[in-house]
């Protein structure tokens, strides 16, 4: 943890000027020999700070003397200190923040700032792509720049991993690692619903971290009362802390919009923006393919765009009446053998029929993403191959729909 020093360093900064937390979380920050050290492998972080610390007073942080690197050759951390599953992109600077998800990067800054402390667990919740997963990724970022072992992980991941070490038989490793963490991020929460031995270990492994104010952060798609095939006793311990929504409002679109034609080096034209706005739902990751498309194809990507969602709710709407159901069906929850058989069948045809992408089919049928239609569209393919009562209706559907698209 941060010694006297560095808690005194990083405090003056912040009276100094707030912002500069976020700078200070791409540096590594270790105390040797009386003096701090602000360690980085990032060239422009280093001139940023440099330049800030040219307009101060040497009396304005006291006796700390601030020592610059950029790490060349750095043997990186101690064999003990685990840091696993953190991707460098995500960080507190680049999240853009407005009225929808203010309060949840605030409370997530905090965390980062004081782990283990009064939020603690720290659940996030809302739909997909509103930037949950970036938040975990910045806190972890932060925390290991402090010297923190921190681990991130989705929910299906963590499963696995545990199913792989059963099987080894190497549970006692598999619980002796998670434990030997100070920062555990699971993401995707609702995808323990069911499995009720990797809820029990992950029960154990909170509480042991918990008892001993270690930091644990979660996110999930809905709130902790509307996990499904979840127990009572985990969703007890995740509504311990502090739950909160994250949402995208209109304004933080618009500025998330901007932000990513400037990272491409695109010119930021109102015409531009104006079409993604119409063209994007308010995933981010739906947004940053998007802006990639603008930058491959010009605007005509846009126009395209929008004519593929046209027939792939086509397609989406014709597969439904087919079967008797609701467009909202195909898109719900539901996990009934009708509903999913159909929902399978308008996931083969939407491939079929349009030039669509699996994350564009994904997101019109309100999947998580695309793996979960590239399994669907495996599925009818094989049961196609020996199913003759199947091949025949796909046949009809192929013809009947492919001649209103």
């Amino acid at each position: 943890m941060e010694g006297v020093k560095i808690r005194a360093f990083i405090s003056r900064l912040e009276k100094i000027d707030r912002s500069l937390l976020t700078l200070l979380t791409r540096f590594r920050i270790e105390e040797r020999e009386g003096k701090i050290r602000l360690l980085t492998e990032d060239p422009s972080a280093v001139d940023r700070m440099r330049t800030f610390l040219s307009t101060l007073h040497r009396e304005a942080l006291g006796d700390v003397e601030l020592v610059l690197e950029e790490e060349e050759g750095r043997e990186g951390p101690a064999p003990d200190r685990i840091v696993e599953g953190l991707s460098s992109r995500y960080s507190f600077e680049n999240f853009v923040v407005g009225e929808g998800n203010r309060l949840a990067y605030e409370v997530s800054l905090s965390v980062a700032r004081n782990p283990g402390g009064l939020y603690n667990p720290l659940f996030l919740y809302g739909k997909v792509g509103l930037g949950k997963t970036h938040l975990l990724q910045a806190i972890g970022n932060f925390c290991a720049s402090r010297g923190m072992s921190v681990v991130y992980r989705s929910a299906t991941d963590f499963s696995e991993e545990m199913v792989e070490h059963i099987k080894g038989g190497r549970i006692r490793e598999f619980r002796e690692r998670y434990r030997s963490v100070d920062l555990l991020l699971l993401d995707d929460v609702q995808f323990l619903s069911g499995k009720s031995r990797t809820q029990d270990e992950f029960f154990n492994i909170f509480n042991y971290m918990y008892l001993r104010e270690k930091q644990i952060v979660l996110a999930s798609d809905r709130h902790p009362r509307e996990l499904r095939d979840v127990s009572d006793r985990l969703v007890s311990r995740f509504e311990g802390g502090v739950v909160v929504e994250i949402s995208l409002d209109e304004l933080t679109k618009l500025e998330i919009i901007r932000k990513k034609l400037e990272e491409l080096k695109l010119e930021v034209q109102d015409r531009i923006v104006e079409l993604l706005m119409r063209s994007t739902s308010d995933n981010v990751r739906e947004i940053e393919g998007a802006v990639r498309g603008v930058k491959l194809k010009g605007a005509s990507y846009l126009r395209d765009r929008g004519e593929k969602k046209g027939d792939l709710e086509k397609v989406v709407a014709h597969v439904a009446l087919h079967f008797g159901l609701r467009v909202e069906d195909l898109m719900g929850d539901s996990r009934s053998r009708r509903i999913n058989r159909a929902r399978q069948i308008a996931m083969y045809l939407c491939r079929k029929l349009t030039a669509s992408s699996l994350t564009e089919i994904a997101r019109v049928l309100n999947r998580r993403d695309h793996s979960t239609v590239l399994h669907g569209i495996r599925r009818i393919e094989q049961e196609r191959r020996r199913d003759r009562k199947l091949n025949h209706i796909l046949s009809f559907l192929e013809s009947h729909i492919g001649a209103r698209l």
